[in-house]
């Protein structure tokens, strides 16, 4: 008799498509890892130098490669320390060791103390004591606040530390560290080793194993690992969430300060060589998968063997120049493609961002009151001043997509001169006499590149997924942009276009067309914020796991809010070339880039009005550079976007959402704002107590009013409200 086979349960159906997923997760670092060794192959006979290989060669490589892996290791678990345990990833970890380098020389070779002394001054001092002082002042604040906000906090602080340093040490000087005990050392067989390298080697994985000892077998350790997890459950248990961050925060900028230390004699000191440390940081942090030590060490180690071996062994000239800078960034994107999916997370409170959604209309008033601000302005402005103001308006287009990619979606992205480059390519290479296919040619090169950065938003989240766009901007700048027939050494000269007979090769034309495009992205961007991909924006920011719950189909919403904004990116890094004349790879740096965010974050991400106020500040900053002369003033561009964001935290609608505030009352048609300002200052003068549940409702605001006269510790009040 024939059998006829059952039908799979439903149940049988899901087990085996969370067996073919668990398959797929633990294929993937494999694949990956197949990929990027088959890359390294073919590289490897594409470029090869022809040197000897013998055992000296190998062994000289193999130390140099160590010695610098043990000094990005180093750099990679304070990153490690102190994101397990405050929960905020720290860019300006390479930023803090560099500084703690220039105090270290300042201090040996400036001031002739004992290098021994000043070892242990900065590095068991002064930088534990600066980690301490961040915790307390700097970042208390930003743990609860959203990630673009956390990151940004510290790129702030980063970009404050480099124009601090360049302030007080002139960068045209050139400074050198000797290596610890000189040019003395030992032999292993043929091999000459310094002891500067050998120290260097042991002291990372010593404190490799100490932390890992520290973290997994005390309590102060155990604190630590637990208050990330959940700082307020930790707090219950009798654990000091204060305390368990300022000692994560000390250890974390004093392994800065040592890697920074050790690696200023391997290389030229200077403030952006150092700062970019953090690069190699976050590729070694990433394959420990933000935990495991261990990892982190090996992922340093890697690294550095692969750098030492390229300069070793294979032909860097010509259009390898920057293979050898490249290869940290390479690692990180190839470390990122390897991780897990992201799972959906549910029940987490997030801090929220409002803001309020303009009317059509009103930005197409808005756009126009630019037009003619900009048309009166620009009519008793000198030549050079206007050119500054275009500038920073085309800066304002470069960042506006970012607000419905980063302030409406969440996605947080740190790539917009990476976009703004390749449309500026497009446009001196289809578009260098004046025409405007050189635009369209720039949308349509932007789309497959934001493809390639939206397919990894599928999977990654958060802050993988803003490493993910740090590692492309970083990447394309070097080899891409870098190139002399891309944007390396290009002569030409790039024509500004025409418009139904009308010029704008003038400055004051120019100006004018590049507002009527801001005008025209203003009001572009107003209406897709008021669309259903609009609202279906603001939902996958709030929750991910509610958007795929409800049946919406997060891939398509992620692709296109990527293509949208790389594409509007585009077209206005075109529009800069154009500007420029001549446009330069670094014009479109990854710093640079991020910078640039920080000033959006400072307007407000979730605001047009963001986007111009960030393009404003850079303009104000060139100004005030061309007005002044000084090391202060060369250096004011760096400092004064790093003082300004001490403000992010407390207040994430930034600051053209407090002047939209101020101002929106006094507009005819915003009732609801006057109604918005009187309420606030009531709940500013309070509520007598007495009257709270008789005739005054107890809201939150008056309750954490009540908690605060009381004494009840802030812990507990976030627990309180969880």
């Amino acid at each position: 008799m024939l059998k006829l086979s059952r039908a799979p349960t439903s149940s049988a159906r899901t087990a085996t498509g969370t067996a073919v997923s668990r398959l797929r997760s633990q294929a993937r670092p494999a694949i990956v890892i197949l990929l990027g060794a088959g890359i390294l192959v073919g590289v490897t006979a594409a470029r090869w130098a022809g040197h000897t290989v013998s055992a000296v060669t190998l062994s000289n490589a193999v130390i140099a490669g160590i010695t610098l892996g043990a000094i990005y290791s180093l750099a990679g678990v304070g990153l490690v320390v102190t994101y397990t345990t405050s929960g905020i990833f720290n860019f300006a970890q390479g930023a803090i060791g560099m500084l703690m380098a220039y105090l270290f020389w300042q201090f040996s070779e400036g001031w002739g103390l004992p290098r021994a002394v000043v070892l242990v001054l900065v590095v068991l001092v002064i930088a534990p004591l600066f980690g301490f002082f961040l915790d307390r002042f700097a970042f208390s604040r930003a743990a609860q606040s959203t990630l673009v906000v956390q990151l940004m906090a510290t790129v702030a602080l980063m970009v404050f530390l480099m124009g601090i340093a360049a302030w007080i040490w002139d960068p045209t000087e050139i400074r050198t560290v000797p290596f610890f005990f000189g040019t003395s050392g030992f032999r292993i067989g043929n091999t000459f080793v310094l002891w500067h390298r050998a120290i260097t080697i042991a002291l990372g994985v010593a404190i490799a194993i100490a932390l890992r000892v520290v973290l997994h077998r005390s309590r102060i350790g155990l604190a630590m690992r637990a208050v990330v997890d959940n700082r307020e459950l930790a707090a219950l248990h009798g654990a000091r969430p204060a305390r368990a961050s300022a000692i994560a925060w000390a250890i974390g900028s004093a392994l800065a300060a040592l890697a920074g230390i050790l690696i200023a004699p391997e290389i030229n000191m200077g403030v952006d060589i150092l700062t970019l440390l953090i690069i190699n940081a976050f590729a070694a942090a990433i394959i420990g998968r933000l935990r495991s030590l261990p990892l982190t060490v090996a992922g340093g180690l890697l690294i550095g063997l692969l750098t030492s071996f390229t300069l070793g062994f294979l032909d860097t000239t010509g259009r390898w120049a920057n293979v050898p800078q490249a290869i940290p960034t390479i690692v990180l994107f190839i470390a990122l493609l390897a991780l897990p999916a992201a799972p959906l997370v549910v029940g987490r409170v997030q801090a929220r961002i409002h803001a309020r959604v303009p009317a059509i209309w009103e930005a197409v008033v808005g756009g126009a009151v630019i037009f003619v601000a900009m048309w009166l302005v620009s009519g008793w402005l000198g030549v050079t001043t206007v050119n500054r103001l275009t500038s920073g308006l085309v800066i304002a287009l470069l960042l506006a997509p970012l607000v419905p990619l980063i302030g409406w979606a969440g996605q947080v992205a740190l790539a917009p001169l990476a976009f703004g480059g390749l449309g500026a390519f497009a446009v001196v290479e289809f578009g260098v006499n004046g025409s405007w296919l050189g635009l369209l040619f720039a949308a349509l090169i932007a789309i497959p590149f934001a493809v390639a950065i939206g397919l990894p938003a599928l999977r990654l989240q958060g802050l993988y997924l803003a490493l993910a766009t740090v590692a492309f901007a970083r990447g394309v700048e070097l080899l891409f942009f870098g190139q002399p027939d891309i944007l390396g050494n290009r002569t030409e000269v790039v024509q500004r276009p025409e418009l139904f007979g009308l010029s704008f090769d003038s400055s004051r034309g120019f100006l004018l067309l590049v507002s009527v495009v801001f005008a025209l992205y203003a009001v572009v961007l107003i209406a897709l914020r008021r669309s259903t991909l609009g609202r279906q924006l603001i939902a996958l920011r709030d929750s991910e796991a509610a958007c795929t719950t409800i049946g919406l189909d997060v891939r398509r919403i992620k692709l296109m809010v990527f293509v949208v904004a790389g594409c509007m990116s585009a077209v206005a890094g075109g529009l800069l070339a154009m500007q420029r004349g001549t446009p330069t790879a670094t014009d479109f740096s990854m710093f640079g880039g991020i910078t640039l965010v920080l000033y959006l974050v400072l307007g407000g991400v979730t605001l047009i009005s963001g986007a111009l106020f960030a393009g404003w500040m850079q303009f104000v900053i060139a100004a005030v550079n061309a007005a002044w002369r000084g090391a202060f003033i060369s250096a004011l561009g760096r400092i004064a976007p790093g003082g300004l964001a001490a403000m992010v935290s407390q207040n994430p609608n930034g600051i053209a959402g407090e002047i939209a505030k101020g101002w929106a009352p006094r507009l005819p048609w915003r009732a609801d704002a006057r109604v918005a300002a009187a309420q606030a200052r009531r709940r500013a003068r309070g509520v007598d107590p007495k009257l709270l549940g008789v005739t005054e409702p107890f809201t939150d605001e008056e309750v954490r009013r009540i908690d605060k006269r009381l004494g009840v510790p802030p812990d507990l009040r976030r627990f309180a409200e969880a």
